[in-house]
């Protein structure tokens, strides 16, 4: 498999950079850019790509028969997963979340299932312990949502990619992103929580300029929510860039706060990380 023309042919890389103006940050002197990667592929998005690039690239079937991960039924990782594993010839496995759920369920899982995923659907009690099935004891495992060494060596690429700046933004899922971020600059990074889960990210060795933000979860993870609906809609009709509330809503909502709060200091220059799912 060559990833090399693959990134070249399916992706569009690097990302584009983009300012957005408001009169909340214009009127500091500060200035807000969308790293755009929401546009490296209408599937594997964000930091879907990023997380996944090395994972594929040190695949060998010498040692495995393919990737295996986990995910519930709307995973925007497996879904990646499935999609990248269908291009590149490897063999993919998803281990999900549900056991009353079928390949039918939903449009993803019927997709997923079109591109060769192996799904295996087991109780939400028995995927706590994210046990792997005898059958597929040879397959690679990537953890859910993507976390591990190799993800976060996806995000040198993405740093290299970014304008000499002061701060980065990001949303916070499985860490993953925010600690390559500030693993790779040395700049700070604001890593914005999408759910309560602080104590499980700081149990990983967090870089000291890293902080992370948990004031703007909304509750439970990807619960609907109107406010934050109205936001990323209001966003979207102002700066032509869709977000959703799940993460990258989240993300905006708190950096904009940060803004009106001061937290963000007069003439700084930020980059903000768009880190795709949006559907």
């Amino acid at each position: 498999m060559d990833i090399a023309n693959f990134e070249f042919n399916a992706l569009h890389l690097p990302s584009p950079i983009e300012e957005i103006f408001d009169d909340c940050w214009n009127s500091k002197g500060i200035q807000v850019f969308v790293k755009r990667d929401d546009l490296i592929h209408p599937i594997i998005s964000g930091n879907k790509w990023r997380k996944l690039k090395n994972y594929l690239q040190t695949f060998s079937f010498n040692t495995h028969s393919g990737l295996l991960s986990f995910g519930g039924a709307f995973s925007n990782h497996l879904y990646a997963l499935a999609f990248a594993g269908h291009s590149l010839g490897i063999p993919t496995v998803g281990i999900i979340r549900g056991e009353e759920l079928t390949t039918g369920s939903n449009v993803y899982l019927s997709q997923m299932n079109d591109w060769g995923m192996q799904l295996h659907f087991i109780s939400r009690m028995d995927y706590r312990s994210k046990p792997i099935p005898p059958e597929y004891e040879k397959y690679a495992v990537i953890s859910e949502g993507g976390f591990g060494e190799l993800a976060i060596l996806g995000m040198e690429d993405l740093v290299s990619e970014l304008p000499v700046c002061d701060l980065i933004y990001t949303a916070i899922g499985t860490g993953a992103t925010a600690i390559g971020l500030a693993k790779y600059t040395k700049n700070s990074v604001v890593g914005v929580l999408t759910l309560n889960n602080r104590a499980e990210i700081e149990e990983h060795s967090i870089p000291i300029n890293l902080e992370i933000e948990d004031a703007y979860v909304f509750g439970k993870y990807a619960k609907q929510n109107n406010e934050l609906d109205l936001f990323c809609a209001e966003f979207h009709q102002q700066h032509g860039i869709p977000i959703e509330p799940i993460y990258t809503g989240r993300m905006f909502y708190a950096l904009i706060e940060h803004i009106k709060n001061g937290h963000i200091a007069p003439n700084t220059k930020l980059v903000a990380i768009h880190t795709g799912g949006v559907k």
